[in-house]
């Protein structure tokens, strides 16, 4: 082993100021003559002059989970149309998880839109637009409203039948 070959420590990098002229950061130790950010104690406040009083408070408090879970994720009927070609017979939050259109299958997600090649298949979600009711009738499907409480596992609500849908 040679010294020449020897790693640089992680401490070695550590600039020591104020220790002697040669050392590049000597004397004033690279704050400068005069003035207060030369000397010892001097602190930046944030210029706050021009900010109402609400807006320098901090932050505190979250977000409720009760209130972002009332939050409706869009799936398009077009996109399931398309994932469908496979013979899924129920579509559901796993299916749509799986499938890489909702994050999870506790997401909870509206299906909206229409599509024109769409087959009959069992549809669970927590919400169905008009347009999606009307194309899943149409296509001799059957959809069924997920409780908001547990969507895609299986807690079912009772939906009208297509008959009803105009």
């Amino acid at each position: 082993m040679r010294l020449h070959c020897l790693p640089f420590a992680k401490c070695a990098k550590k600039v020591r100021r104020g220790r002697g002229e040669s050392s590049g950061l000597g004397k004033t130790a690279g704050r400068g003559n005069k003035g207060a950010r030369s000397r010892s104690g001097y602190h930046v406040s944030p210029v706050t002059s021009g900010i109402p009083w609400y807006r320098k408070l901090p932050i505190r408090g979250f977000t409720s989970p009760r209130a972002a879970s009332k939050v409706l994720r869009p799936v398009s009927l077009e996109r399931i149309g398309k994932l469908m070609e496979d013979g899924a017979a129920r579509i559901d939050a796993h299916f749509l998880a799986k499938n890489g259109l909702i994050r999870s299958p506790s997401v909870r997600y509206k299906i909206v839109g229409a599509a024109a090649d769409l087959r009959p298949a069992l549809f669970e979600a927590n919400a169905f637009s008009a347009s999606a009711k009307s194309t899943i009738c149409k296509c001799g499907g059957e959809q069924r409203v997920v409780a908001m409480a547990a969507a895609g596992s299986g807690g079912l609500t009772a939906t009208p039948p297509c008959e009803d849908i105009k």
